[in-house]
């Protein structure tokens, strides 16, 4: 049966790559104008912070729930009915803010609902792309989709502020809605099977089978560990730390700092494509570990050449900040795509929806209590050499990976072969 579904290998890729382009397109749109609005309203940094909040906080608690559901009910339907979900209550938005009874509290309920979907949404349709893409092809499949989506992050922002700043929020509501029902529509046509699971439902019997999974397997075990730490360790640098040196510390002006965020999507886009047409017939290991010891060596060199002993202007240190920005983002591309790619392997598809909650549950769950600590200590460290330090220890921890993880973590076909 899994063979057959092969057959349509092509079709099935083109048709999710295409459907999560247009919702991710739609969503980074969304996810610029939503905030804009909430400034425009209240210019309240506490509504900034519910408004996160709320990102967060439902979409944590859905995670485990989309796991369970992705492994039970077909993940084609979890997939389709989701998207036409949310571009239904966009479309309800619409016509509350057409009839002039939006505010800023409806924008947060829907905000939360919307969080909520995107939990149950992450965790079935992650773990379907190991369904329908054959092993040999999933570092070039994982390549083009993250391309996609690297392109509709490029595209929606701009998109976004553009239609806010002419049109206003109304605008961006009903294009989002859209863009979610055509990648619902998209995805019906996608050809998948599903084999469903008996028996009753048991959220915590099921998710701790996915766990046990984890524990059980060496090299997913190092996987899950390393990808949480570093998470834990090196997201609040791009959402904190960075933010702050730009634009609190350097004085760079909102334009210089967004240029900056699209230069890291660009530099992202580079290592898709080189991995797409070039690095693909290299090895994970390769892949994984020249990308990782090159990524950190010029991060912790970016982050002594910015020190402000060497003195160097704001024109100099845009530069330095826009190359590392590329140089980063490039190689860190070639670390995950491998890494994505091996976890599709190494967790049996019946599993897989749990596996990847649990993962993004524990990443997820992470970033808000580090980016918490790493505001604190901002203001009690210079924001420079607390920088400097956050490499050194990740590069530490990178080493420390790159010498104990098992030949399973690069090469998941060590893993069946010895029925781990």
């Amino acid at each position: 049966m899994v063979e057959e579904l092969y057959k349509y290998e092509k079709r099935n890729l083109a048709l999710i790559i295409s459907g999560r382009f247009e919702s991710i397109l739609g969503a980074a749109a969304l996810l610029v104008a939503m905030p804009l609005y909430i400034l425009d309203k209240t210019g309240s940094g506490t509504m900034m912070g519910i408004f996160t909040v709320l990102g967060i906080l439902p979409r944590l608690f859905a995670t485990p729930i989309g796991g369970v559901i992705g492994d039970r009910l077909n993940r084609k339907t979890i997939m389709v009915i989701l998207d036409e979900l949310r571009g239904f209550l966009l479309f309800t938005l619409w016509l509350i803010a057409t009839n002039n009874k939006m505010s800023v509290g409806v924008l947060l309920v829907f905000r939360a609902i919307l969080s909520f979907c995107d939990g149950l949404f992450d965790g079935p349709t992650g773990a379907m792309f190991g369904d329908v893409v054959r092993k040999e092809n999933l570092k070039r499949a994982t390549s083009l989709n993250a391309m996609a989506n690297s392109v509709a992050n490029i595209v929606g922002p701009i998109v976004g502020s553009m239609l806010y700043g002419y049109y206003g929020l109304t605008n961006v509501l009903l294009m989002t809605a859209i863009l979610y029902i055509l990648s619902g529509v998209s995805e019906m046509f996608i050809i998948y099977n599903h084999r469903p699971r008996e028996g009753r439902v048991n959220f915590v019997g099921e998710l701790s089978e996915g766990i046990k999974f984890v524990v059980k397997n060496r090299g997913l075990k190092f996987l899950f560990t390393f990808a949480i730490v570093i998470n834990f360790l090196m997201s609040p640098v791009f959402s904190v730390v960075f933010p702050y040196i730009l634009r609190t510390i350097l004085k760079f002006s909102a334009t210089q700092f967004g240029t900056l965020q699209v230069l890291g999507t660009i530099g992202a886009l580079l290592g898709n494509i080189a991995i797409m047409f070039f690095l693909h017939k290299f090895s994970s290991k390769f892949l994984i570990s020249r990308g990782l010891l090159l990524e950190q060596t010029f991060a912790v060199l970016f982050s002594i050449f910015i020190m402000p002993y060497f003195g160097l202007g704001k024109g100099t240190l845009y530069i330095l900040f826009a190359t590392g920005t590329v140089v980063v983002s490039f190689f860190n591309v070639l670390v995950n795509i491998p890494i994505n790619a091996n976890l599709q392997m190494l967790v049996p598809s019946e599993l897989r929806s749990r596996v990847f909650s649990v993962l993004s549950l524990l990443a997820m769950g992470s970033v808000p209590i580090s980016s918490a600590l790493y505001g604190y200590l901002l203001d009690k460290i210079d924001a420079f050499w607390f920088f400097l330090a956050v490499n050194i220890i990740s590069t530490i921890v990178i080493i420390v990976f790159l010498i104990k993880a098992p030949d399973e973590a690069y090469d998941p076909n060590l893993a069946v072969e010895q029925n781990i």
